[in-house]
């Protein structure tokens, strides 16, 4: 910024400088430098090879430059710190993010099995402009939504677990598969009670998936639903009774938590 007078002069951004700089983000591969030979010389444009490999058409035009003017398209070996993965860890990682896109870094680092730290992982990740998930700590709540919460947990704060369950209700929790048009039609002689937006913390039966989940990680995912059929029942079979009972006895205890944080976080 520059003073003239009264006036002052405000340098303002340039295109260029939200341009990421070249360097190892775009590094082709060995098999995709021959791609773009193969292409080129096929008659293809920069901008036609560049959309078929997923790179920029600067990088693909200077992997082409190179081979006209050294007749070849590999890299130059040079000194440093080698790579700490290789061409197939690095298909592997990509892999395993397309196909799981909550996954985050550590647990792609996992199922792929390699070494490397977890920091390697993400920045192979870049590289495809591709990104791990971090998981969310807790769901955003509005004001609105903690009003509706704190409403719906005073209304219920007396509800009964006794051992026969006398007076028990089945629930939804109108997540978009419960709310479907086909469900609705399922249901129109039941009684159905409201249930606030964005409150997984106020239903145990959240912490049931979760553990499904958690023993469901096997190496592989199943490819067809039979397979993942038995995995769930599996899952769910070796969860001890007493974690559900347990589960059941913290209720009385959420809707306190919630009353008395206004409809705020329950810590659930």
């Amino acid at each position: 910024m520059k003073t003239t007078g009264r006036f002052r002069k405000l340098r303002l951004p340039l295109l260029d400088d939200f341009t990421p700089q070249r360097g190892d983000v775009q590094r082709l591969t060995e098999f995709e430098r021959g791609r773009v030979v193969e292409l080129r010389e096929g008659g293809f444009s920069f901008r036609d090879v560049a959309e078929r490999l997923g790179r920029n058409v600067s990088t693909v035009h200077d992997c082409w430059q190179k081979y006209s003017r050294e007749g070849t398209a590999s890299r130059i070996p040079v000194s440093g710190r080698p790579r700490g993965t290789t061409e197939r860890e690095d298909r592997r990682v990509r892999r395993m993010a397309v196909a799981h896109r909550a996954a985050s870094a550590a647990e792609i680092r996992a199922a792929v099995g390699t070494t490397v730290t977890q920091r390697i992982v993400t920045n192979r990740l870049l590289q495809r402009q591709l990104r791990a998930r971090r998981p969310v700590a807790c769901i955003p709540l509005t004001p609105n939504h903690c009003r509706l919460r704190c409403e719906r947990c005073q209304a219920r704060a007396h509800w009964r677990t006794d051992p026969e369950f006398k007076g028990g209700v089945f629930q939804q929790d109108n997540a978009r598969p419960h709310t479907a048009v086909v469900t609705q039609h399922a249901l129109p002689s039941v009684d159905m009670l409201s249930w606030p937006a964005r409150s997984p913390d106020l239903s145990p039966i959240e912490h049931v998936w979760d553990n499904i989940g958690q023993l469901q990680r096997y190496p592989q995912p199943a490819l067809i639903v039979l397979v993942l059929t038995d995995q769930v029942k599996q899952a769910w079979n070796s969860i001890p009774q007493t974690d559900i009972r347990h589960l059941h006895d913290t209720m009385h205890a959420r809707l306190h938590a919630c009353i008395q944080n206004s409809g705020g976080y329950t810590g659930y």
